[in-house]
C-alpha cells in the first residue's frame, strides 16, 4: 500500500507543478499581449504627435526638421499624383472631403454628400520606358534622401551623446 501512496503523492505533486507552470505561461502570455498592445498604442500616439507637429509647422520659415519636412512634402505630392493616376485608370474620382472613391460620373459623394470635383480630362496614361525610368529615378532619389536624413539624424545623436559624455 505504501508504494501506491507514494505514487499517488508523486502524481498529485507533478500535476500541481504542471498546473502552476500552465498558469505561469498563461500569465506570461497575457502580460506579453498587454505589453505589445501598449507599445502599439504608444507608437500610434507618437505618429499622431508627429502628424500634428508637421501640420502645425510645415509652413514655418525656420524649421527644426527642415529636411524631414521637405522629404515628407515631396512624398505627399508623389502619393497624391499616384492616387490621381490610379483613379484615372479605375475611372473613379476621390472625394476631397472624406476620401471615398466614387465613379467619375457621380456628381456627389454617396458617403458624405459633398460635391465631387471633376478631374481635368487627360490623355490615357501610357507607361513608356522614359516615364518608367523617371519614376524609378524619383523613387531612388526619395530613398537616397531618406537614407541621408536618417544618417544625419544618427550623426546628430552620436554627436550629442559624445558632447554629453564630455
Amino acid at each position: 500500500m505504501e508504494l501506491f501512496d507514494k505514487l499517488g503523492d508523486t502524481i498529485v505533486s507533478v500535476s500541481k507543478d504542471a498546473t502552476q507552470k500552465a498558469k505561469d505561461i498563461s500569465e506570461l502570455a497575457r502580460i506579453r499581449m498587454e505589453i505589445h498592445a501598449k507599445q502599439d498604442y504608444i507608437n500610434k500616439l507618437y505618429q499622431e504627435i508627429g502628424k500634428m507637429y508637421f501640420e502645425a509647422h510645415k509652413d514655418d520659415e525656420q524649421q527644426e526638421f527642415e529636411d524631414e519636412i521637405t522629404l515628407l512634402k515631396d512624398s505627399l505630392e508623389v502619393l497624391a499624383d499616384l492616387n490621381r493616376q490610379k483613379n484615372q485608370l479605375k475611372g473613379t474620382v476621390q472625394c476631397t472631403n472624406c476620401g471615398q472613391d466614387m465613379p467619375s460620373e457621380a456628381d456627389y459623394c454617396s458617403k458624405c454628400g459633398s460635391k465631387l470635383e471633376k478631374p481635368v480630362k487627360e490623355d490615357p496614361i501610357k507607361v513608356d520606358d522614359c516615364e518608367a525610368d523617371d519614376s524609378e529615378q524619383a523613387a531612388e532619389q526619395t530613398a537616397d534622401d531618406s537614407e541621408n536624413a536618417e544618417q544625419a539624424a544618427v550623426g546628430e545623436e552620436v554627436t550629442q551623446e559624445t558632447d554629453s559624455e564630455e
